[in-house]
Order: C-alpha cells, then structure tokens, then sequence
C-alpha cells in the first residue's frame, strides 16, 4: 500500500492542477466537508446553544480534539449560566476522546474504554451518580427532531440549505447516542456493580398481606459501617428513576432506598392511589431499621406524590422515621384532586397514567389532545362534572370516588395528618418549594399546618423561583420569561443533602437555611431568612377595591369607596361560545372577572409573602367559586405571577363542613392566598388583581344551586350569577418599602 500511495498523490496533483487533459469528474462535497466549511461560521461561539452546534460539527467533520475543547468551553458556560446541565457534557467527552482514540490507531471498543474509564470510571461514587442519568436518552426524540430539521432543509442540497450547521448538528446528535446507547451498556452496568451493591428484588411483606417493592443500594467502599436509610415511596415505579435516586444516596453515605405502592413494580394485586400509603410506608421503616446495616435510623426524601407519603408515614409515627425532607408537596383534598373544595380536571387522567400498569402508563397520560377535546366537550355539553367518564367512554373509579367527598372529610383527612395530629409530629422537616411550582399550595398547607399546632416544631423551608421538578431536573436559568437570579441558581438536591448531614451526623446548618422560613427575592438577588410565612412582610398594606374606573381596568384606592357605584360581576353559566378562547400570549385571562389595578409605582417596591382578602359582598346564588390572581404589570407591557387563591365560597370558613350562601343577603368572605410571591417590582410597575369567577373547560363549573356541585348541570344555569362587592372590600398584600403612586 505504501509504494502505490505516491503515484496515487501525484496522479491527483496533476488533475488538480490542470496537467490532465481531460475534465476530473467532480465530488459531492460528504457531510465532513460541509461541517469542516461550516465551523469557520462558528468559532466565535459563547453561549451554551451556539457552542453545542459548534461542537457538533467539530465532531462531525472528525476534528475530535478541537470538539472536546469546545466542549470544555461549554462546560464553563453551563457553570455560570445553568448549572445543573454541566454534568451534560460529560458523555458528548467520552465520545470526542474516544473517536480521537480511534483515530489515532486504537480498536473501537477499547477506545471508548479508555475514554469512559478516564471521564467518567475514574470519578469519585458523588462525582458519578450526577452524571450517570445523562447516559439516558430518548432516540425516538432525536429523530423527531432530525426529521424536523431535515424538512427545512428540503428540496435543497445541504451546502445551500441555510439552516445546515443545525442539520449536520441534529444528525451528529443521532449517530452519537445510536453509537453510545449500546456501547455503554455493559461499561455502566459494570461500574455501577464496582461501586455499590444492590438489592432490586426485595417484598417486603405488610401485616394485611399485601407486599411491597423495594430496591436498595448500599456503597461498596464501606459495607461493615451502620448505615442510616434514605427512603423514597413512591407510586412512580420506573426503576431507572429510583436506581438514580438510590445511588445518589447510596454515594453520600447513606442506604438509599426507594418503595412503591402496593400493586407497582414486582407488587401483586391492585393499585389505589393514597389509601394504604402511610401504613406501608411505616411497615418498610420499621423493616428497614430491622436490617443488620442498619444504625436503626430512616430518613425520607422526595416531592409531590412521594411528599404526601412521608406526611403519610409521619402521622403513624414510625420510631425509626426521623427525619423527612420534601418538596413541592402533594396534600390530597388540599391541593389535588381539590383545590379549596374546587375540583380540577387535569387530575381526571392521573389515575389512569399511575394504575393501569405496574409501571406508568405514559402513553394516556401523555395524550394531551384526547384529554383537552374530553374537557372541551364536556365544557360544552353543559353534562354533570361526574359524567366525565360517561364521556370518556373509560370508568375511571378512582376518580369518581373522589368526587363523592367534596368536604374535606373524613376520607381525606385519614391519609395525612389533621388538626391537632400536627402537633404529635415532632421530628425534623425540610421543605423546598418554588414560586413557580403548582405543588406550593400542598407544600404551605403542611408547613403552616405543622407550626400551627406544633409551634416548637424544627422545620425549614427554602423557596425560590423554582418549578414542580426543580428537585429532580435542577433549576432553569429561566421561567415563564423571567431570568433567574443568580443567587437562586443553586443545586437543590446538594442543600437537602447537606440538611440531611445536619440532621444525621450533626453537621452544621447551612447559612441558607439560618431561619424556619428562607426565600430568594426575584429581582433583588438576594435571601432572606424570617421565622414565619407571615413574617416575609415588613408591612401590609390593604388596597380596597372601588367601582371607579380607568379604561377597562377598575381602581384601587386607600380607602373604601362609598361614592361611586360598587363593582358588580355577571357570568352568564349557559353561555359556552368561549370554548376556544385563548388569551393573547402572556396576557391573564380575564373573562368572567374584574380587573383592579394600582396606578404606576413612582419607586420601586418589594412585595412579598402572602396575601389575604376579606370581601363583603352580595350574590343571587346559593354559591360560587372564586379564583384570583395577582400580577405584576411591567413597565414593557409584560405581566409575572405574584400569587393566586382558588376557593368555594360556601367552603371558605370551613372546608370540612358547607355553609351554602344566603341569595340576597349580604356576606363576609376572609380568605388568604394558598401561594406565595417574594419579587422587587421596578418602578413603573402596576399591581394587578384578576377578580372572578372559573367557567372553563378544565375546572369544575360551580352553578350555585347548593347542591353537590359535581351533579349540577347547564340546565341549573338559571339567571346569570351576579355578584357585586359592597364598600370596605379589601386585599391586604405584604411589603417591604412603601407604596407610592
């Protein structure tokens, strides 16, 4: 081969200098070359989404080094930008190193060996589990999205296609997963068994006879050490995401351990969300203190569902259960199915997703538009709320059983602890939620709930503008169009872990959690740290609701207003023309409200905490729900959620028990907001209320005869439902700084 490799290169030379006679026939530039022509566009990257690109070409036109440099440079980005994704990086390196390997002689296989031995076998067990869950992903969504980018490429060749560094970019993505998928298999199977050992086959037997799955995972690097165990009960048997959550404790020193719901995983028999959670999980504590690598102590971890099942296991008391830390924290009939005693449908199909298999049925749960054309034609149809799965066509039992206690009562008051069981709850608490998260009003509920009647009671709660998964997928650097602060920008798992060591081994407490009740104020960039909810306010300030307008907006005043004509709202229950309607993007939606608002603030305002109303107000109906929500006008136009309340009137004073309205009779209603806002508004800034009443297809419609609501129909629609706020109607928001128009 050598002694043909010079004639070959000087044949070339001459035809490409001419020397040939003839024409050489021409190449079609191959997807390298395009990529090597493309990078020189490139090179100048610096953020994160510019650097993927150029990474990708870099590794498509077969310049492995110079990828990994980019890569280098993309983990610095992520560090200062979105921290949670540098762990990201890592295997796009194993791949860049080990083609480089390849490159330069090395057989395929033993390439990537040593690339994964040096990046990722070679880490500590902290290090590793990090990064092992972004080894997983989802090649039928990289297909999606090369098949997307190819169709605006089509008809083009890809030299002259505009959008080809994002082709070349897609498809590189493609062939680098489809290569590393199985090729990492066996290497991650193989240091996952170095590190830890692990039981993924465990039942554990209850005293009713059902049995619980379970799997445990222990470090390797200290197996004669007492350990204490990290639980997780979950009704979300996926064993990808319990491994993970397992390791991670597992790493840090602990027994990580994660359960299922009776019926998931390798459990025999039915699943019933909720009902049998507590008792199990106190049965899996006290097995697990029973373990002979047990120190005899169990923490729990965890948010939504698998928040309910600590609070679940709490009020059993468990002596081994000494600590739980959770997050965006389901409370059933506070915050799901029921908000307030108000019923929303985007639970309706949850049963489905977590009980028709013994894992998840992501498939119905992810049919969006089946379930959006149920609730439309629902809407309307004008049917009873409990005709749903009538509608459907599928029974749904779990679901219709909820609808038959519209009262907080006792079927919901069994599954979590209530009223003065709080204050037998002494071990303790570490809460996270976010502004952002819907699981807020569960998270509040406990928390205020715990203080109430447990006033000596150890918890600590950090918020911030952080959504439902924050926990599991790290904080985004933005939300809903707001930029996170930097300050917020932490590892949340990495603050629980470090409340864990305080609790456990005595550690100190971190400086962020210096307080009971610890917030980030967005747009300050900066934590404070109170002892009460209510104390996040320095001040309060009521904004009394008149019947003066400007525009179409009604006005807040200082004051009540005894001069002009009270505010009165009209909703007509028989009118479903607005089916369809979506509010223009970014806009509240403003149908069936009022709308109050504060004139412009001359300097700027922090507002913070929770809100409360108090309205006096008289109605034709024998009741009627009530949503609001406070915003933020912008001085550029844009609205930011503040915080909201969603309630049934005739619940208000006591969620256990209905006190229908007295049609024509005039009424106090006092109510605090279920979320909390904590954000410096610049000034220039309005204040803005939306007042009304939900008649939407994705929320129970209450109709106001004072019957099951759940039962009512269109035909009980009636006269419009009218309500109108009489003088000294008032909101009541907390402040630091004052108010100035």
């Amino acid at each position: 081969m050598k002694v043909l490799a010079l004639p070959l290169l000087l044949a070339w030379s001459l035809v490409a200098s001419g020397a040939h006679a003839g024409t050489p026939p021409s190449r079609e530039p191959t997807m390298p070359d395009i990529a090597a022509t493309l990078i020189a566009r490139h090179v100048s990257a610096s953020k994160p989404a510019e650097l993927i690109v150029l990474y990708r070409l870099q590794l498509a036109a077969e310049r492995y080094v110079d990828a990994e440099t980019t890569l280098d440079r993309l983990t610095a980005a992520y560090r200062s930008s979105e921290p949670r994704l540098v762990p990201s990086v890592v295997p796009w390196q194993t791949y860049a190193r080990a083609k480089a390997y390849e490159a330069n002689g090395s057989e395929a296989s033993a390439a990537l060996r040593r690339a994964f031995s040096e990046l990722y076998g070679s880490l500590s067990d902290t290090q590793a589990v990090d990064i092992g869950p972004w080894y997983k992903v989802d090649l039928d969504a990289m297909r999606a999205h090369v098949a997307e980018q190819e169709k605006a490429c089509a008809g083009m060749r890809l030299e002259h296609c505009p959008s080809a560094a994002d082709l070349i970019a897609a498809r590189q993505g493609l062939a680098t997963w489809t290569y590393l998928v199985p090729a990492l298999k066996p290497l991650l199977e193989a240091d996952t068994q170095r590190r830890f050992l692990i039981d993924d086959q465990i039942l554990i037997p209850t005293p009713d006879g059902a049995k619980i799955a379970a799997l445990l995972v222990r470090s390797r690097s200290a197996p004669s050490i007492k350990l204490t165990a990290l639980l997780n009960f979950t009704i979300y048997a996926n064993d990808g995401w319990s491994m993970d959550d397992a390791k991670k404790m597992a790493a840090h020193g602990y027994a990580g351990v994660v359960a299922y719901t009776r019926g998931k995983g390798r459990s025999p028999g039915a699943v019933v969300p909720y009902v049998h959670d507590g008792e199990d999980a106190s049965t899996v504590i006290a097995w697990l203190a029973r373990q002979p690598w047990s120190d005899g102590r169990v923490g729990m971890f965890s948010g939504s569902y698998n928040g309910f099942t600590q609070w679940a296991a709490a009020k059993h008391h468990p002596p081994a259960l000494k600590a739980i830390a959770t997050h965006a924290t389901n409370a059933p009939g506070i915050d799901t199915p029921m908000q307030g005693n108000v019923f929303q449908s985007f639970i309706y199909y949850w049963p489905f997703y977590t009980t028709n298999t013994k894992g998840l049925d992501s498939d119905t749960m992810n049919d969006r538009a089946h379930w959006a054309a149920l609730q439309r034609y629902w809407y309307v149809s004008g049917k009873p709320y409990r005709d749903l799965d009538k509608i459907d066509g599928k029974p749904n039992p779990i679901f219709d059983t909820w609808l038959q206690h519209p009262s907080y009562d006792a079927y919901w008051q069994r599954l979590i602890p209530y009223g003065r069981e709080f204050a037998d709850i002494g071990i303790p608490v570490f809460v996270e939620t976010g502004y952002y998260d819907g699981g807020m009003v569960g998270a509040l509920y406990y928390f205020e709930q715990h203080i109430k009647y447990r006033p000596t009671a150890d918890d600590r709660m950090l918020i911030g503008p952080y959504h439902h998964i924050a926990m599991q997928t790290g904080v985004l650097p933005e939300i809903d169009g707001y930029v996170v602060d930097k300050a917020a920008l932490l590892d949340l798992q990495d603050v629980r872990l470090k409340w864990f060591e305080h609790v456990f081994r005595g550690a100190p407490l971190p400086d962020l959690l210096s307080d009971r009740v610890n917030f980030e104020v967005m747009g300050a960039n900066t934590w404070r740290h109170v002892s009460t909810l209510a104390d996040m306010a320095a001040s309060y300030r009521r904004l009394y609701l008149t019947g003066r307008h400007e525009a179409d907006r009604l006005l807040f005043d200082d004051t009540p207003d005894k001069q002009s004509l009270p505010p009165e709202l009209v909703v007509n229950f028989a009118d479903r023309s607005d089916a369809d309607f979506r509010p223009p993007g970014g806009m509240p939606d403003t149908r069936n409200a009022l709308v109050f608002e504060t004139p412009k603030l001359t300097k700027a305002l922090e507002i913070d905490g929770l809100f409360h109303g108090q309205f006096e107000i008289v109605t034709n109906k024998r009741d009627f729900d009530l949503a609001v929500n406070f915003y933020a006008l912008m001085p550029d136009g844009t609205y930011l959620d503040l915080a909201s309340y969603l309630g049934r009137a005739s619940y208000m004073e006591d969620r256990t028990r209905r006190h229908p309205l007295q049609p024509g009779q005039p009424i106090t209603l006092a109510f605090q907001s279920q979320t909390v806002t904590a954000r410096l508004l610049p000034a220039g800034s309005r204040i803005v209320a939306v007042v009304g009443v939900p008649k939407i297809p994705q929320v129970q419609i209450n109709y106001g005869t004072g019957r099951d609501v759940s039962t009512e129909s269109i035909a009980d629609a009636g006269d419009p439902l009218r309500i109108r706020w009489l003088a000294g109607s008032y909101f009541e928001l907390g402040m630091r700084g004052s108010l100035e128009f």
